[in-house]
């Protein structure tokens, strides 16, 4: 045997792993489980050896441990796991693209403007990884060689970003984070405690009264320009306030107070709009209607809607839009009265004094009150609030008061609709139920419209799912939330598959895996897998 033959025989990787490794990238993609004969009929592909003797391969290597299968009644195998064996072979790797997270052997030429010579200069200029360039600035790329144009330059930050390794981004998000969290005295990490009783500093004046304008000037009122509106928008009257850093006012993710909870930022710069649903009977934006009832002072209002349909993010936004507090409280089948007024407690002195609560003192400071699955409440807890929702006054019987709200305090409650899927929501009591503007949120019905909103939510900064691919997962999402028997995809979930993908999960997998994560016990996630098929 020659010597260039007997190299040949050493390079070539063994069938077994060939096999495990291409077993090992299906799995990610398809996300858990692959047939059988799906993986003898492709493996031909990458290595000299039939489909029969692939599968007597696969049934060898899986009384040793290496596969997993799962053997069907009907006679069908399934693989739903695998131990890959040595390195990956190279043939797979060129199939099915890098390791991700390879920083070492970043490849420039894979960003479309970058030629071999224009790579070449970036790398004896110092540039060594996509991060490098993804942090460079316009002008110092420009002048690494002279077919390195400024649009050139400008190309490659703007796409070297989506070859950043997660970890980078998530590492410098977490310093943010923990860099608001740090006590200027000490230098380190802390926790924050609002003692609710001493957070009594009021909103802001509304804006036309502190800068001397007209109640009804556009520039003193929301105006809904987003989803049907924006193309004409419409004013609303609720008003904007003149304190934009009062501590309850919901936070752009830019800003140095926002917390764990802050509204995302688009490219722009600007808070993520809601993606806004008409509201099905009233036909108007639900934006435009609930921002009017909001304009006509402390009238209730209750948001009815699936879970992930945006009923707080579309009260935050609102009161980000206008500078208003926003305090929400959850409920429970154990929320009490003085849960939500808060309790009468002892002195040093002895004395029994009354200590406010999150709902009292949201009404004292004039925030806006947000009430989460208000029905599930306590119904003594509920009726409490009857003289509020009648005459805009607060008789908290324990503490021996009647309070008036700050004039620009709001009440809000949202609540599942009482549906099968949602068994926990009980209806509300009907002398309650009759006192609420009701408005029914539901999921977006238009497909471009949520994949518009999503793409700002998840894709800021740096590609995290193409557009293409963000449509078919929009489309199956609205195919989940149109059949009853199937587990439901709603915008949140969207948002949180999205998170999967850019932890480094196939679209697919990352699909799957929250339909089983959002599945009843009554649900089955493997009868959407036919029609997911046809979209990824």
């Amino acid at each position: 045997m020659s010597s260039s033959e007997s190299d040949s025989t050493v390079d070539r990787p063994e069938p077994l792993v060939v096999l495990s490794h291409l077993v090992h990238r299906l799995l990610q993609r398809e996300g858990g489980s692959v047939p059988l004969e799906r993986v003898t009929l492709r493996v031909s592909d990458y290595v000299d050896i039939g489909d029969q003797e692939a599968a007597d391969l696969i049934d060898a290597g899986a009384a040793e441990g290496v596969f997993t299968l799962d053997r069907g009644t009907g006679g069908s195998t399934t693989i739903v796991g695998v131990s890959p064996q040595g390195e990956e072979p190279a043939v797979i790797t060129e199939a099915f693209g890098g390791p991700a997270g390879d920083t070492e052997t970043a490849d420039f030429q894979s960003l479309e403007v970058v030629t071999e010579s224009i790579a070449a200069a970036l790398r004896d200029a110092g540039y060594a990884t996509f991060t490098d360039l993804a942090d460079a600035d316009i002008g110092d790329l420009a002048g690494v060689t002279g077919t390195l144009t400024e649009s050139r330059a400008e190309a490659i930050i703007q796409a070297a970003p989506r070859h950043v390794p997660v970890g980078v981004w998530l590492a410098r998000s977490a310093d943010i984070r923990y860099g608001r969290r740090v006590d200027e005295t000490t230098g380190r990490g802390t926790a924050q405690v609002v003692d609710i009783t001493a957070a009594t500093e009021p909103v802001g004046e509304p804006r036309y009264r502190s800068e001397g304008i007209e109640p009804d000037a556009v520039e003193a009122q929301y105006v809904s320009d987003i989803g049907r509106n924006e193309q004409d928008p419409v004013p609303t009257g609720l008003h904007v306030l003149d304190d934009p850093d009062h501590p309850d006012v919901p936070k752009a993710a830019t800003h140095p107070e926002a917390g764990d909870d802050a509204l995302p930022v688009g490219a722009s710069g600007e808070v993520v709009p809601p993606a806004i649903p008409t509201e099905p009977r009233l036909q108007l934006p639900l934006d435009e209607l609930l921002a009017k009832k909001l304009a006509r002072g402390l009238v209730p209002v209750r948001l009815v809607g699936p879970r992930g349909s945006g009923k707080n993010y579309l009260v935050k936004y609102l009161c980000h839009r206008t500078n208003r507090g926003y305090v929400s409280v959850d409920c429970d089948e154990a929320t009490h009265t003085e849960d939500l007024f808060g309790p009468l407690t002892p002195t040093e002195d002895g004395l029994i004094v009354p200590r406010n609560g999150p709902a009292k003192q949201a009404l004292l400071n004039g925030s806006v009150l947000v009430l989460n699955e208000f029905p599930v409440m306590r119904a003594g807890a509920a009726m409490s609030l009857h003289r509020l929702l009648n005459e805009g006054k607060l008789l908290v019987k324990a503490h021996g008061e009647l309070v008036e709200p700050h004039p620009s305090a709001r009440i809000v409650i949202t609540m599942n609709p009482p549906t099968r899927e949602y068994r926990d929501s009980e209806p509300m009591n009907s002398a309650t139920r009759g006192r609420f503007r009701a408005l029914e949120q539901p999921y977006i019905q238009d497909v471009d419209e949520e994949v518009t909103t999503l793409d700002a939510q998840v894709n800021t900064g740096h590609e995290v799912v193409d557009g293409v691919t963000l449509r078919k997962i929009v489309q199956f999402a609205h195919q989940t939330r149109q059949n009853e028997n199937w587990p439901t995809l709603s915008t949140r979930n969207l948002t949180i598959l999205c998170e999967h993908i850019e932890d480094g999960a196939s679209p697919k997998a990352a699909v799957k895996n929250e339909v089983w994560a959002v599945a009843e016990p009554n649900q089955y996630p493997e009868d959407t897998y036919e029609t997911l098929n046809d979209y990824l």
